[in-house]
């Protein structure tokens, strides 16, 4: 992921102009999933980056956050499979903040008040033990127009492909699902499905048929990872953003004290509204 005997030369020839042809692609948008481990401990960051001029795509006419109407739920049916969504409706300029949160409570109250002040809804990739530890956040989410995402009980790997171990049954991964999807609507009244965050962005065949049959139709992974749990600072982390906008671009941040997203967030919502982008949810960042 050799030929012992010759082979007649039209077919060598044929070989190497199909070699030649290949090329590596910058940002993949629908590409298979890359891990996405959890965030290791770096020092609490005590300052606010500030935006600093980087490449962004040409601002095109203001656009200013507008109500989408969210995709239709599609009725599970046996046999169906999850579609996996790393990017939304290009022909809009608008692009989704999504915050995973998994770890620590972190900066999740920091990045709600910013999204408030800045009149943005973003969507929450949130594992069930999480929403257990923050209940208070949770609802918050809810209250302010936030979407939520599906992101497992534990974070477990499903495949087992990050984390070393055997896959998961299709009994575990429904449990894991499930549990969410009870905590969710018991502090909140809403739901999760259809939309699942694989973690670590372990998915194959077998997950997205196993969740589709749990009422999960999509299978939201993205298109810029912000890379702020790899330790990197701020400022790096606002310039990677910035460089890497595209209309209909998903983001995934994490809410973690490990990560800088926080500290970046404004910064990136500043250099995206110079450059034309308005923000919406999932849901309506991928309506068509």
């Amino acid at each position: 992921m050799s030929l012992r005997r010759a082979l007649p030369v039209g077919t060598l020839l044929l070989l190497a102009l199909s070699l030649t042809s290949c090329g590596a692609s910058s940002a993949p948008v629908a590409s298979g999933p890359a891990p996405s481990p959890a965030p290791s401990p770096s020092p609490t960051p005590t300052a606010t980056p500030t935006a600093v001029p980087s490449p962004t795509p040409a601002p095109g006419p203001s656009a200013s956050p507008t109500a989408v109407a969210p995709a239709p739920s599609p009725t599970p049916v046996p046999g169906g499979s999850a579609t996996v969504v790393s990017r939304g409706n290009a022909a809009r300029r608008m692009v989704a903040l999504t915050f995973d949160a998994g770890a620590d409570t972190g900066y999740a109250a920091r990045i709600l008040d910013i999204l408030r002040a800045n009149g943005i809804r973003a969507s929450f990739g949130i594992t069930g033990r999480w929403a257990e530890q923050n209940p208070d956040l949770v609802r918050r989410m809810v209250a302010e127009g936030h979407h939520l995402i599906n992101h497992t009980y534990s974070h477990d790997s499903f495949t087992g492909r990050s984390t070393g171990r055997p896959p998961m049954t299709q009994a575990q991964r429904w449990q894991e699902l499930d549990r969410t999807e009870e905590i969710v609507q018991r502090l909140t009244g809403a739901s999760t499905k259809p939309y699942f965050r694989p973690p670590y962005g372990d998915y194959d065949a077998s997950v997205n048929a196993d969740v589709y049959a749990r009422g999960y139709t999509y299978n939201v992974m993205w298109t810029v990872d912000s890379w702020g749990w790899r330790g990197i600072p701020a400022q790096e982390i606002v310039q990677r953003c910035l460089s890497l906008a595209e209309p209909g671009a998903i983001y995934i941040f994490h809410v973690g004290s490990a990560s800088q997203d926080a500290l970046a967030l404004q910064a990136i919502i500043d250099g995206l509204r110079r450059a034309g982008y308005s923000f919406g949810t999932v849901p309506e960042v991928i309506a068509p």
